[in-house]
This record gives C-alpha cells, sequence and structure tokens, in this order.
C-alpha cells in the first residue's frame, strides 16, 4: 500500500506564521499594559486607599511644672577649681549648690546634681576624657566654666591659645548637642591677665550656637567692694584662701549671676 503523499515544506510560509502569531502576541502584551496602566483612571479596578500621613509630634519642651520629686531637674557642671567650690567655707557653699539651692527655692523644683570639675583642669583635661560619662547623666541644664587655667600659656597640657580653647569650646557644646537635650549655660573666666581675651572667644562661640552666657567680669573685678575674693589664710573645706578664688560671698554672686540665665530657660 502506498503511503499518501506529504504535502512539500515551505520554510519562508512558516517563517511568515510565526512572525505572525509573535506580532499578534506583543499586541496582547501591549494592550495589557495599557489596560494595567489606566485600570484605575477607566474604573475597571477599586483603587487602593490613601495611606495616611504619620506626623510626629515635637518633643515636649521642659518646662518649669515638669520637673518633680519623680522627675528632678538633672544639672550638670563642667569646671574647674570653682566648679570644684575652691574656697567656699563648705562645699554647698560652692557655686553650683547655691545655684542648685535658688533653683529649689525659687522654682520649688528639685534639682540633682552631676558636678564633673577638677582643680586646674581644662576642656581637654576633664570635660573630653569624661564625655561617655557627662552625657550618660541625661542633662536638662550643663553650666560649661572653662578658660581660667587655659589661658595660661605654660602650663601644658591644661594650656590652650586662644584659638585653641575656642576649638574646644565648640566641640565640647557639638557633642552635648548631639548626645543630650541640656540647655547649655557658658560662664566666663576667673581674675586671670588674659581673662579679656579668653572671654572674648567664650562670647563668640555662644553667639555661634545661640547660648546664654553668665559673665563673671564684674564680680571679681568688684571683689574689693564685694568680698567676693576669698581671704589669703582663710580656712576652707578645700584648704585655705589664697586671694584669688572665690569666697562663700563670690560663689554665692557667681550663682545668682548663672541663675539669671536659667530662670528664662524653662519657661513656657
Amino acid at each position: 500500500m502506498r503511503r499518501p503523499k506529504q504535502p512539500p515544506h515551505h520554510p519562508r510560509r512558516i517563517l511568515l506564521a510565526l512572525a505572525a502569531v509573535l506580532f499578534a502576541l506583543a499586541g496582547v502584551i501591549a494592550a495589557a499594559a495599557i489596560i494595567t496602566d489606566h485600570a484605575a483612571e477607566w474604573g475597571l479596578t477599586t483603587a487602593a486607599p490613601a495611606k495616611q500621613k504619620t506626623t510626629q509630634r515635637a518633643a515636649h519642651p521642659l518646662q518649669w511644672s515638669d520637673f518633680t520629686a519623680q522627675r528632678p531637674l538633672v544639672y550638670t557642671a563642667l569646671g574647674d577649681s570653682l566648679a570644684q567650690g575652691y574656697f567656699a567655707t563648705a562645699k554647698n557653699k560652692g557655686y553650683v549648690y547655691q545655684l542648685q539651692n535658688l533653683i529649689q527655692t525659687q522654682r520649688q523644683v528639685p534639682v540633682k546634681v552631676h558636678n564633673f570639675s577638677e582643680n586646674g583642669g581644662s576642656i581637654t583635661t576633664v570635660a573630653f576624657p569624661q564625655l561617655a560619662e557627662i552625657d550618660a547623666t541625661k542633662p536638662d541644664l550643663v553650666t560649661v566654666e572653662f578658660g581660667t587655667n587655659e589661658s595660661v600659656y605654660d602650663d601644658p597640657p591644661v594650656s590652650a591659645t586662644p584659638t585653641e580653647f575656642a576649638d574646644h569650646l565648640r566641640q565640647l557644646i557639638q557633642d552635648l548637642q548631639a548626645h543630650t537635650s541640656a540647655k547649655i549655660i557658658l560662664v566666663t573666666t576667673w581674675h586671670q591677665p588674659r581673662s579679656e581675651t579668653y572671654d572674648a572667644r567664650v562670647h563668640q562661640v555662644a553667639k555661634e550656637f545661640s547660648l546664654p552666657v553668665a559673665d563673671l567680669t564684674s564680680i571679681w573685678k568688684n571683689a574689693d567692694k564685694n568680698g567676693a575674693v576669698s581671704e589669703k589664710g582663710a580656712e576652707s573645706f578645700l584648704g585655705y584662701g589664697d586671694g584669688f578664688h572665690p569666697s562663700d560671698t563670690g560663689h554665692l554672686l557667681i550663682a545668682r549671676k548663672i541663675n539669671t540665665q536659667v530662670a528664662k530657660l524653662f519657661n513656657p
């Protein structure tokens, strides 16, 4: 039995047919893409509900009324021998603790003190080595009282030129602002031949960061009238007065000067 003849193969026809199929398929894909892009516009799908924008509330600025026995105002003091209390007659007569007392008495809020200070200290010897511990106190208020010892040029590693001192002060402020939400008050130098030069740097840096300054110049310059300087040989809890460091009165005047700036910080 003979097999039926197979129709001859025509490669060209096959290619044309395949091309036609591919062309049609491309058209289907393009049409699907158009429908997908415009589905919501043409009402072919239900639009997804719009996402609600989440609004983050700014942290509530602390006010005097926020401080309680359970949540005291945390005051962290940075400084040299002045912040240590040289040469007050008792520890609580130093300006740091007199300031604590003024705030507690006038504002009726409890104050917890952390005192990072050292006799003969500077920013590089006192503040920088303790930055982690300082930040860890989570302070609401920080007083920065340096420059007196930096101004003594022949006293390394404490001493610093005016430019170096200003740079160190900037670095300290930047760290405090990066790691805490504290209100910062800068305090000028005490009774040195170069006080004017270094105080100018304190004011300059304070202006750059929009910080308040407690200027002590008028206190020590009028010591012969106001009794702000300790008498030589006068007994104190840290030794004997040297005629340079503040007396009890001097520390109180310093505390009052700083408190003038503190009073503005936690108002509504």
